[in-house]
């Protein structure tokens, strides 16, 4: 059963979405849709936030497939913990004093059943995408509240394993709020370190981990001191790509401009798991440039639906995505018209990137605060000058 309020909700979302996407049935048609709706309101009770948070992300992940992950229902309730997940170990990243902690169960729940009921309701079209959504799914209150084996409890009891195997649980309540001084920086955790750029011997190691548009100034002015730094002994530029969760692409084009400057220099990008959206453009522009790509797969396929516009309905929030790029083939579509008139099958097969050079961070590598990625990189710059 869905109350009336919910109800309402999500039809005036579905409106939307025929509305605004530009292919809205590439996955289901509105005959299936109908039918999952169906099944849903008829095995479950969507009478909260929670509930209405789990079925409208079962909904969208079937009406999204792998192509399109830009359209989302978005409301986020923080505990103050994050996770970092190695094959299907999940390490406490945060709080500091639990590093290294292994979460064992959710609610007496072991976590691979608790993974499992998230895969329900998260959206990926890559192997990065799933675990970049399975970490952020293990702090948000409502995905864990809204999951079958969660959705009747008032509180979330974890239970963790630390490093000297001693056992600890960790409880919040559903309606528990946390002092600043408790959470993390949400931003941080998103974005980390961005346009910031540092020398490792005769490398020049450039942070480029988002392009949202509050970033424009940062970007702006990191080139331009590096453009009065002295490079003379600078033969490789090492683009950190990492974290890049996308925004406004057009950004990239600054960074893009400082590197044609110097075409001369060897040039590597740094992938991981994380890089979607705008990020990808980055990428393709990096490679188009010449670059050397080191790291893991990308949290998208190169192709995909995206462009994401922003409706609210009753204070609830969704992107739907309105256009489709495939950037490595430079085409686009706009409108439905121009989707219909345009698209054949081979411009909508998946494009799933791997990079040229593949180093995976492992949980041994975490645990000892080890970048093999960038080590990886810095020994093979060294590598490749010695060749010459």
């Amino acid at each position: 059963m869905i109350n009336l309020k919910y109800k309402n909700i999500y039809n005036k979302f579905i409106e939307c979405y025929k509305n605004i996407h530009v292919n809205p049935w590439h996955e289901i048609n509105e005959t299936q849709l109908n039918n999952l709706y169906n099944y849903l309101t008829n095995s479950m009770d969507i009478d909260n936030e929670y509930t209405f948070k789990y079925f409208m992300d079962y909904i969208i992940k079937r009406l999204s497939g792998q192509e399109d992950a830009h359209t989302i229902y978005d409301i986020v309730s923080l505990i103050p913990m994050n996770f970092r997940m190695f094959n299907q170990e999940i390490l406490v990243n945060y709080p500091q004093e639990l590093k290294n902690s292994q979460l064992i169960s959710i609610n007496g729940i072991e976590i691979n059943t608790i993974i499992k009921e998230i895969e329900e309701v998260i959206t990926y079209g890559t192997l990065g995408k799933r675990k970049y959504e399975i970490e952020k799914a293990l702090f948000n209150k409502y995905v864990l509240l809204g999951l079958p084996s969660l959705r009747n409890s008032e509180e979330l009891i974890f239970e963790i394993e630390k490093p000297n195997g001693q056992r600890i649980t960790k409880k919040f309540g559903k309606n528990e709020n946390y002092s600043p001084e408790e959470m993390f920086d949400y931003n941080e955790y998103r974005y980390g370190e961005n346009a910031t750029y540092k020398f490792i011997n005769n490398c020049l190691i450039y942070k480029h981990s988002s392009v949202q548009s509050q970033f424009k100034e940062t970007i702006e002015k990191a080139i331009v001191n590096l453009r009065k730094e002295d490079l003379t002994n600078i033969d490789t530029i090492i683009v950190d790509l990492r974290g890049n969760l996308g925004g406004n692409a057009a950004l990239n084009n600054i960074l893009m401009n400082f590197i044609k400057e110097h075409s001369e220099m060897k040039l590597i990008c740094l992938t991981d798991y994380r890089i979607f959206s705008g990020g990808r453009y980055a990428l393709r522009d990096l490679i188009n440039l010449g670059a050397i790509t080191i790291g893991e797969e990308i949290s998208t396929p190169l192709n995909c639906y995206g462009n994401s516009k922003w409706v609210e309905i009753d204070n609830h929030y969704f992107s739907i995505s309105e256009c489709y790029f495939h950037p490595f083939l430079n085409w686009s579509a706009y409108s439905k018209e121009q989707f219909t008139k345009e698209a054949t099958p081979d411009l909508l097969v998946p494009y799933i990137f791997k990079p040229d050079i593949i180093v995976e961070t492992k949980k041994e590598d975490y645990i000892q605060n080890e970048d093999s990625i960038l080590n990886y990189s810095l020994a093979y710059a060294q590598h490749i000058k010695k060749a010459k």
